[in-house]
C-alpha cells in the first residue's frame, strides 16, 4: 500500500506540476529545470515519474517501510502546497 501511495502521490505532483507550467510557472527543482530547458517539459514529466518509480522499486526491495511512511508524508505536503499555490497565486 504504500508504494501505491508512493505512485499516486508522485503522479499527482508530476499533474500538478504539468498544471501549472501551463499557468505560467517553472520547475524550481534545479535538476528537472535544467532537464525542462534542454529537453521538453513532457519530457521532464516523464523523468520525474521514472525516478519515483525507480526510487520506490528500490526502497520495496529493502523493506524500507518507514522511509516510505515518512517520504509519503513529504510528498502529501509537497502536492497539497503544489496544489495552495496553483489555486491562489497562479489563478
Amino acid at each position: 500500500m504504500t508504494l501505491l501511495a508512493w505512485v499516486s502521490l508522485n503522479a499527482a505532483d508530476a499533474l500538478l506540476t504539468g498544471l501549472s507550467f501551463l499557468m505560467g510557472a517553472r520547475e524550481l527543482n534545479p535538476f528537472l529545470g535544467t532537464i525542462a530547458l534542454a529537453l521538453s517539459v513532457p519530457q521532464m514529466l516523464v523523468i520525474k515519474l521514472l525516478l519515483a518509480v525507480a526510487l520506490g522499486g528500490a526502497l520495496w526491495l529493502r523493506r524500507s517501510f518507514g522511509t516510505f511512511r515518512v517520504l509519503n508524508w513529504a510528498m502529501s505536503w509537497v502536492v497539497m502546497y503544489n496544489a495552495l499555490v496553483i489555486t491562489y497565486a497562479l489563478s
